[in-house]
């Protein structure tokens, strides 16, 4: 291996013995050192040699280097480095430690720290150029630097408390300015405070072995852990601890999130809870009241008003039979009068009992044929329009899931309607079918009947509610309110959509209203 230093004498004596052995331990050196070392002729910038991890860099070998320049290899990025450099070498005839970033041939960009010195060797003055790369250190610093400041960032505008604690000593190291507000303490009077000095714990014994506990741990969590602030108020808060290294040291990072307000929710919810019990036996007790109430009054309308209208109608009949000639015209007409209007209370009361059993009765579901269903109530309803032509345009219907026998009284009802309204028709036309809606199925009831005015459209399902004169149209102004109501009780809706003169449309869901099936 060639040597840097060259003795003067090449005797055998003990002396150059040393000398020579000291040669070659400094070439040794030289060549195998990480950083990137060369040997430059001050004069013209030759390279008289080079070390291996320079030709690492430059990519080439040893004998590729001798004779070239340092900027047949790499160039200065910027020139007043390069300037600034050179001034202190030959200024001060070293300098060392010196940042600057050079280009490679192959376009990196390395940033180096940069040492010279201007030797006298074989009589001759040269540069002892070595150059670190610091490129990646300089990067992870910059990384850091910049997680550094993020975390700063975080820690700061958090709305949550962070503590962070020095592990041996329980002292306060940063204090967050959340939780600094949350507490009323000033930052200065929390930093190097040990934490269950303040009064901050209603128990400092015990929390003392908590810090204890914790600092064993990497991580510990606290739902329930009652703060007093600086003006007495207690807070209730949720703590989280990790322990993490930071630059070589333990801290404890104590996450506090206040949930005063929601522990109050919490006792308020379980106070409710423990009351609701009775309040629900209360509750009950007046509902049961209610139904009996009720099924009192039903009782009562189907036998004490019954009775004296079957009464009233019996007799009127009687009367009409037995002495019907001996009557004149106008009493004769009377008592046909008395006998509709007791035969019209009797519908009337027989239909308010159904509307209020409604509520009460148990509803037995079951999968169903539609077609079917609708077919029976048609039957049921058949000499309604006799001697009328009706045209009835029936499609195809999905079977259905509900209690068939309530659901029947929907059609009868929504049937009957659309028969009683087309009777000024000459061709009646009542439509009935189906269609997709919200992801089951909507039925519906079309006629082009005499139809009705939508600014009465809330009206229509209301008890006693007509839109039409009862001259012109029979009924009690019930029948759509029970549809509704069976309707209600399947978790279903009922709507309708009309136009004056030109019929109407009832469409109604059931939920599950198509089977599975």
């Amino acid at each position: 291996m060639t040597t840097i230093l060259q003795p003067e004498n090449s005797g055998s004596d003990p002396e150059e013995q040393v000398l020579r052995g000291s040669d070659a331990f400094f070439a040794d050196v030289f060549w195998s050192t990480p950083d990137c070392v060369a040997l430059v002729r001050a004069v013209d910038g030759t390279i008289l040699k080079a070390n291996r991890s320079l030709c690492q860099l430059w990519k080439t070998t040893p004998k590729d280097v001798i004779g070239k320049t340092f900027a047949h290899f790499s160039s200065w990025l910027h020139e007043d480095e390069r300037l600034d450099f050179k001034r202190r070498l030959e200024s001060d005839g070293e300098c060392l430690g010196f940042e600057a970033t050079l280009r490679m041939m192959d376009g990196r960009d390395v940033v180096f720290e940069l040492s010279a010195r201007i030797l006298t060797l074989n009589q001759e003055s040269c540069i002892l150029n070595i150059r670190r790369d610091v490129t990646e250190v300089r990067r992870i610093e910059r990384a850091l630097k910049t997680s550094e400041v993020r975390y700063r960032r975080l820690f700061e505008s958090a709305k949550d408390g962070i503590l962070i604690l020095d592990p041996k000593t329980g002292e306060v190291v940063d204090a967050n300015p959340y939780l600094v507000d949350l507490l009323g303490y000033s930052h200065e009077e929390l930093i190097g405070k040990v934490l269950w000095d303040f009064g901050l714990v209603e128990d400092a014994e015990a929390n003392e072995k908590k810090f204890t506990e914790l600092s064993g741990k990497a991580c510990a969590r606290y739902d329930d852990l009652p703060l007093k602030t600086r003006d007495g108020h207690r807070i209730d808060v949720e703590l989280v601890s990790n322990v993490y290294p930071v630059d070589g040291e333990d801290v404890i990072q104590c996450n506090v999130r206040d949930v005063t307000a929601q522990r109050t929710a919490e006792r308020d919810v379980a106070l409710l809870n423990a009351t609701l019990e009775q309040r629900v036996l209360e509750r009950t007790a007046q509902l049961e009241a209610a139904n009996r109430e009720l099924e009192a009054f039903s009782y009562s309308v189907s036998h004490d008003l019954r009775t004296p209208l079957r009464a009233i109608d019996g007799y009127s009949q009687a009367v009409l039979e037995d002495y019907g000639p001996q009557l004149s015209g106008d009493g004769e007409r009377y008592l046909q009068t008395i006998r509709a209007g007791a035969q019209q209370m009797g519908t009337l009361i027989d239909d308010l009992l159904k509307f209020s059993r409604l509520g009460r009765e148990a509803i037995n579901k079951r999968t169903f044929s539609t077609a079917n269903l609708v077919q029976s109530a048609l039957e049921g309803l058949a000499d309604t329009h006799e001697n009328r032509h009706v045209e009835l345009r029936i499609a195809d219907l999905p079977a259905s899931h509900g209690d068939p026998a309530l659901l029947k009284q929907v059609w009868v009802n929504l049937l009957s309607n659309a028969l009683k309204y087309t009777r000024c028709r000459e061709t009646a036309i009542i439509e009935v079918g189906s269609h997709p809606e919200n992801g089951g199925t909507a039925f519906f009831v079309r006629d082009n009947g005499a139809g009705f005015n939508m600014r009465y459209v809330d009206k229509l399902f209301g008890v006693f509610q007509r839109l039409h004169r009862a001259e012109d149209y029979e009924g009690t102004g019930v029948g759509l309110a029970i549809c509704q109501r069976i309707i209600h009780r399947h978790g279903g809706r009922i709507r309708a959509e009309s136009e004056v003169d030109h019929g109407a449309t009832f469409t109604f869901t059931i939920q599950g209203g198509q089977s599975d099936e």
